[in-house]
């Protein structure tokens, strides 16, 4: 009896990866390019360690800011991808278009929250302030957000206009690629931007600081009211429906970018501030991506579904999705070991003094599965909570669980650090 039951269960493995063929065939590519672009933005940050001493308080601000690019990004690319399902999309820019409508939003979310995040960097660093510490000014941060964010904010739209027009050509499914794209594309590019608009700062005497400051909050508060007053009813809802929700999932940000800043690992019976130890700021990008990315494929996944009515709102995930969750588990296994050797290379490579190359992967693999725990059922209560409230899933899940999964995702990745190390 027991072998019977063995065998019925062994046979349904074959259905199971028939039914997700399209995932396994099309997520492990742009993962993969994810971990590669996620390892830049590492070494990138890992190369920022005088900056980051220089300009005490920056590394608050990173988190938020690659999580707000990939908010808003992957987010239209979530909504791009649910006008194809529905038979609403159409590859032209003209106005009034789905993709016309979704741009200028989006352009316009990138400069409203970019001030936001200024702010709310600025905020929490003073009430985390370490005494005799000299944090960013106020315009400072505005500066750096705001100019950081234009930048990659443009290129990011161009790449997700470019992908969607691709993808509907060529008749992809955009909710099971999409997201790790732009947020590898957003990781690799924010950081170079922040670093760019940090050496501006620097160069920049106070006064110009000062005015171009003013003008970015000046320019910001007329695009939000030109925007929630936009003749155009999409263009209002994406933002009435985004700004409270980016606004929260900054503030969450912020909190990781304040655990990174105060972090401090021991090594050798010394304690070290995290920013001072190369090796291990590598792996923080692209483990947050890939976080990130993961969470964006299954909350697009639900989105559509829910969309399209293959899956209806109940307290316990059917069967159904938890078989997307299961999904999701094996890839989580799969690219965070690879994220975690791949670290490890690029600090030898680097000639950067790191952990073994089993502590590494442990790292990575341990924080990664206690994350995927987390965003599975996360995504899940998150969507059916906005769906049950008359939401548009699109606007609101992506954004919030990347935000909360930057969040966990540097706490489980700090536990993993404190248990292996």
């Amino acid at each position: 009896m027991n072998m019977r039951k063995r065998i019925k269960e062994l046979q349904k493995i074959p259905i199971f990866l028939h039914n997700f063929s399209d995932l396994f065939r099309q997520a492990p590519l742009s993962l993969l390019f994810c971990s590669f672009t996620g390892l830049l933005a590492g070494i990138g940050l890992s190369l920022m360690t005088d900056m980051l001493q220089l300009l005490p308080g920056l590394m608050i601000l990173i988190p938020p800011a690659i999580a707000m690019r990939g908010n808003i990004y992957s987010a239209l690319v979530s909504r791009l991808g649910t006008s194809m399902h529905l038979g609403l999309f159409s590859p032209t820019l003209k106005k009034g278009s789905v993709l016309h409508q979704n741009a200028y939003a989006s352009l316009l979310l990138t400069l409203i929250l970019s001030v936001i995040l200024g702010f709310l960097a600025k905020l929490v660093a003073d009430a985390f302030a370490t005494p005799d510490v000299e944090y960013i000014s106020l315009r400072g941060f505005v500066l750096i957000s705001v100019i950081g964010g234009l930048i990659s904010g443009i290129i990011l739209l161009g790449i997700a206009i470019l992908v969607s027009v691709i993808g509907y050509r060529r008749n992809w499914d955009l909710d099971n690629m999409s997201s790790p794209i732009i947020t590898s594309a957003g990781d690799m590019i924010t950081i170079p931007s922040l670093f760019l608009a940090a050496i501006i700062l620097l160069k920049s005497p106070m006064g110009l600081v000062t005015i171009l400051s003013i003008l970015f909050i000046l320019a910001a508060v007329f695009c939000a009211v030109k925007g929630l007053r936009s003749n155009d009813a999409t263009v209002r809802r994406i933002l009435m429906e985004s700004i409270p929700m980016l606004f929260i999932c900054g503030l969450l940000c912020t909190l990781a970018g304040i655990a990174l800043d105060f972090a401090r690992i021991t090594s050798g019976g010394v304690s070290l501030p995290l920013i001072t130890i190369p090796a291990l700021l590598i792996i923080i990008p692209p483990f947050l991506g890939e976080s990130n990315a993961l969470g964006g494929i299954l909350s697009a996944r639900l989105s559509s579904m829910l969309h399209i009515g293959t899956v209806v709102p109940k307290p316990f995930p059917d069967k159904l999705v938890s078989s997307n969750f299961a999904v999701i588990y094996l890839l989580s296994v799969f690219v965070f070991s690879f994220v975690g050797v791949l670290a490890y290379v690029a600090s030898i490579l680097l000639g950067i003094s790191t952990p073994g190359i089993f502590e590494m992967l442990s790292i990575s693999l341990l924080g990664g599965i206690l994350c995927t725990t987390f965003l599975n059922l996360a995504s899940y209560y998150i969507a059916i909570l906005s769906f049950k409230f008359g939401m548009d899933p699109d606007n609101d899940t992506i954004p919030l669980i990347t935000s909360l999964t930057d969040v966990v995702g540097v706490l489980c990745l700090l536990f993993a650090m404190s248990v292996i190390l």
